[in-house]
């Protein structure tokens, strides 16, 4: 294991463990900023633990968050962070929130790590090493796969309206591809819907307009899950088209999902 990697997952721990002492009493430091979404103080706090921990141990390398946005030292090693992903899970008591650190090397992910700490569970992936699930009660860690049901019929989907401020598209898209699948949910935290995908609980998610800190963690996972990553065109995407200043369409799913029928 990687002196980064090793971080990652001790940093992730660290914060998540923080997050869920404080899980259940965010009444009274919300704040709704957008139609979509919240913010908590513990968004802040979570961001800036991990801020800190990176700038000791990497002081060399950049840093992008959703609290502070860019912090750029003309490096070649980019620390992507969504510190609570699932905010407005987080301050409903609702479970399915993650801490969510990746690491990228001249535009190409290296390592992620999604901390579910209340679910106990932490999702890793390392590139042209695989993905893996570690239930952080018993410690045990297995391997990452993603399914491989074909019938569009018989298939799950995730879905989350991303960045998206159409709602009119959304409910769009949503119509499309609730016709031809067995059944389509959301779950309100990009980092558990990429990782649901990567270990087959569904067989595709779908989000317009999302920010590369939701998903630079999950992405990985689910095509070292042996998943693929597409365009809403089912185009592939290639790791250069990922940058911090769009938002992206995207689509991932199991390889063997016939998908042509859906127009998203």
């Amino acid at each position: 294991m990687t002196k980064e990697l090793q971080f990652a997952i001790k940093t992730a721990d660290i914060t998540g463990k923080e997050l869920l002492r404080h899980f259940g009493k965010t009444k009274d430091s919300l704040a709704r900023d957008t139609s979509k979404g919240f913010k908590t103080a513990y968004d802040n706090i979570a961001d800036k633990l991990i801020i800190k921990a990176i700038k000791k141990n990497f002081p060399t390398h950049s840093i992008f968050t959703e609290e502070t946005g860019m912090i750029d030292n003309n490096s070649d090693y980019l620390w992507i962070i969504d510190p609570l992903d699932g905010t407005g899970n987080f301050m409903n008591n609702n479970p399915l929130w993650s801490v969510s650190i990746a690491l990228w090397h001249q535009g190409e992910p290296l390592l992620g790590v999604m901390e579910a700490s209340f679910l106990q569970q932490r999702f890793i992936a390392e590139r042209g090493k695989g993905a893996f699930i570690v239930d952080l009660k018993t410690d045990n860690t297995t391997r990452a796969k993603v399914s491989d049901i074909k019938d569009l019929s018989k298939s799950y989907f995730i879905t989350c309206e991303g960045g998206e401020k159409n709602k009119k598209r959304v409910a769009d898209i949503f119509y499309n591809v609730y016709r031809k699948v067995k059944d389509l949910r959301k779950i309100g935290a990009a980092t558990i819907e990429c990782a649901w995908v990567g270990t087959g609980k569904a067989e595709a998610y779908y989000t317009p307009k999302c920010n590369l800190y939701d998903v630079a963690a999950g992405i990985l996972f689910i095509k070292e899950a042996g998943g693929r990553i597409m365009d809403f065109n089912l185009r592939p995407y290639e790791w250069k088209n990922f940058n911090t200043k769009d938002k992206f369409d995207l689509l991932a799913a199991n390889q063997n999902l016939a998908l042509t029928k859906i127009q998203f």
